[in-house]
């Protein structure tokens, strides 16, 4: 990838053209999508290299019109200068001659004008994700019953996900796939009042500029979508929709967070199988350690393999199970590579769910946020 994404965590994209209406598209278009910022010069700028350093971009536009460009040795001394970057060519309809004129300038794709909104922001959309190789992991958080705090940890790892990495400024987004109460957003004071029914059985109408209409964004950085729509779970239809919504999200964001209902839904098979890690959410209790056992157990089994899966053991008290448990004897139920514990640290919880703050922002130095952040850390290695 060139070092113009590395440094800003999205895409820049270049666009030279001449013709207002196509540029009136781009724009709309580009503005609507936060992963991409839009640099614009007209052919002769382009032409003298007034600030255009092909290193910092990651797509071209260019505009041949009508095709006689095409035969302008300085326009071919242009793309000569752009190099390898991804070049998405845009035209008039052109003759066969000059078609193949076009494919001799070997351009990622090609456009006729009028231009669509939806087949420019998917063309775009792909070519950024084939140039990130090892980008856009998804991680699904499932709890082991009602109260074991999936939520939380889910909250706490969409935000350690998107901090900024060295010279890198990933995106995250954070998915409540609990339509029956809509938790994170209530946690979180983030309101969505979309709701997901006026679009189920029609997922034709669920595409890129449909998710960013109906997307929140938390003022810590990360995209935020938590919908109150208990009739989803149980529709026929609701599975395509979610899948469908879940594939445009992750396709805009290095890392997306899946908090999973604590009960049986019929995505979740699909969802668990195909992510890229699992956090298993456990209580302490011997019930729900035991239920956590079976489910790493499940979920090996579907995914063929004990990679990327990992288990948490939330709201330990000091002494709470007197000599019976502790670390090393909840290593002896999981691989304690997997397991991670994490305190209870009520009084914590309670004030940051009260004043919609994360934990984080009520206490810096807490155990319970910095345990996380250790997993985060483990996450993105094992992910890479």
């Amino acid at each position: 990838m060139n070092s113009g994404s590395s440094t800003t965590g999205g895409s820049t994209v270049l666009v030279c053209s001449e013709d207002p209406q196509a540029n009136t598209i781009m724009e709309n278009v580009f503005s609507s999508l936060v992963s991409y910022q839009l640099k614009k010069c007209t052919r002769k700028e382009l032409a003298n290299g007034e600030g255009i350093d092909p290193e910092t971009l990651d797509i071209a536009i260019l505009d041949v019109g009508d095709g006689t460009i095409l035969e302008d040795p300085e326009f071919l001394k242009i793309r000569s200068k752009l190099g390898e970057l991804s070049i998405i060519f845009i035209s008039d309809e052109l003759s066969q001659e000059k078609i193949r004129q076009l494919i001799k300038l070997d351009g990622a794709d090609w456009l006729t004008k009028p231009l669509q909104k939806r087949v420019l922001t998917d063309t775009v959309n792909a070519i950024s994700q084939r140039q990130k190789p090892g980008a856009n992991k998804v991680h699904a958080v499932l709890s082991c019953g009602g109260g074991s705090g999936g939520s939380c940890v889910a909250i706490m790892l969409a935000y350690y996900l998107s901090r900024r990495r060295k010279r890198t400024q990933p995106t995250a987004a954070l998915f409540d796939l609990d339509f029956s109460k809509a938790d994170i957003g209530a946690y979180l004071n983030v309101e969505n009042e979309y709701k997901l029914e006026s679009v189920n059985g029609k997922s034709e109408r669920v595409d890129l500029e449909f998710i960013n209409v109906i997307k929140k964004m938390h003022d810590s950085g990360f995209t935020l979508f938590s919908f109150d729509s208990p009739h989803l779970t149980y529709s026929e239809t609701g599975v395509e929709l979610v899948l469908r919504m879940l594939d445009l999200v992750s396709y805009q964001h290095d890392h997306t967070v899946l908090d999973l209902s604590s009960y049986m839904t019929p995505w979740q098979p699909t969802i668990i199988s195909a992510v890229d890690t699992v956090t298993i959410v456990s209580g302490t209790s011997l019930p729900s350690l035991q239920r956590a056992k079976q489910k790493f157990k499940e979920i090996s089994t579907l995914r063929k393999s004990e990679k990327g899966i990992h288990v948490v053991a939330n709201r330990m008290k000091r002494g709470l199970l007197g000599s019976q448990f502790g670390k090393k004897e909840l290593g002896k139920l999981f691989d304690i590579s997997t397991l991670t514990i994490l305190p209870d640290e009520q009084n914590l919880m309670l004030e940051a769910l009260n004043r919609g703050m994360l934990p984080i922002e009520v206490n810096k130095r807490s155990t319970f946020c910095s345990r996380l952040h250790d997993l985060s850390e483990i996450i993105v290695h094992e992910v890479r």
